[in-house]
């Protein structure tokens, strides 16, 4: 089972990942958490340096640089499907969709990048609006660092058209909504019970 956790920047992607991998190892549920963009692959680090605004790319390359990033783990996930019982994404395919979508690119051609990737099962969104995205520390995804705005989370316009574009393509492809200014108690506890239900446990 593939779980999504999706978002707009500083919805609380990576706590609640993090989060629910504990609780399902603690439930004894073999669980993988996988994080994209990777930055730690070749093409990882290309995107990474996009964002920094060390690297200048039309729309089309970097979300094609994206699609391959997860292409790039492609062996990885489906080892780890092989081994676990549910994988755990901070941000997948969908991402890229929306994030495209506010970019003016096409659905179907920002589709075809990711077909023939594993699934996803269960994407949740966790709804953050730009004011509230705006007024949360941006952190690092490893170690919780403090770190500067990247070039898609700097401008405030394309924020609240990614925040208003999460909710119209959530609801159209029937991904779950969860109100992300609830404390990140009462968010988890929201996923457990979407993750509980679709599993009729």
């Amino acid at each position: 089972m593939i779980i999504v956790i999706e978002g707009g920047d500083q919805a609380g992607k990576l706590t609640q990942s993090i989060l629910l991998e504990k609780a399902l190892k603690k439930r004894k549920i073999k669980t993988k958490l996988f994080h994209f963009p990777d930055y730690e692959t070749p093409i990882g680090k290309e995107i990474r340096k996009y964002l920094d605004g060390k690297r200048k790319f039309p729309p089309q390359v970097i979300h094609c640089l994206l699609a391959a990033n997860r292409w790039e783990k492609l062996d990885a996930i489906l080892a780890a499907e092989e081994k676990n019982s549910v994988l755990i994404m901070n941000r997948y395919y969908q991402s890229n969709l929306v994030y495209g979508l506010a970019n003016g690119l096409k659905q179907k051609w920002l589709e075809s990048l990711d077909e023939g990737l594993p699934k996803a099962d269960l994407v949740i969104l966790l709804d953050v609006t730009q004011k509230e995205s705006f007024s949360r520390t941006p952190q690092n995804k490893i170690g919780g660092k403090k770190m500067k705005r990247d070039k898609f989370e700097k401008n405030k316009e394309f924020s609240t058209k990614i925040s208003n574009l999460y909710r119209t393509v959530a609801k159209k492809k029937h991904w779950k909504i969860i109100d992300a200014t609830m404390t990140k108690e009462e968010i988890h506890e929201e996923i457990l019970k979407i993750f509980s239900k679709k599993l009729g446990i």
